[in-house]
């Protein structure tokens, strides 16, 4: 018996993949359009989060993050360690 025996592996690593690869700008819009939800997520990944935030990402990075879970693991990579960084990963 095989593991994706429903067929449902490849439409879900399809959305992960999609969305583990887009800006706080477009989570936001597919939160808007209700194409998306986030209230079962478990874990949050910010990859060049000092990036981001450079780029001024940090109030859409607030908005999605008040649209998930309290309990989750946040997960920040960045290679400078800012107050702002710890802010975010401090939730």
């Amino acid at each position: 018996m095989s593991f994706d025996t429903l067929g449902l592996l490849t439409p879900l690593l399809r959305a992960v993949e999609a969305l583990g690869h887009t800006t706080p700008g477009r989570l936001l819009d597919h939160l808007g359009r209700k194409t998306l939800y986030l209230s079962r997520m478990q874990f949050l990944v910010l990859d060049e989060a000092d990036r981001m935030l450079d780029m001024g990402f940090i109030h859409d990075i607030h908005k999605v993050i008040k649209c998930l879970p309290a309990r989750r693991q946040n997960m920040l990579f960045s290679a400078t360690y800012t107050k702002e960084i710890r802010q975010l990963a401090d939730g």
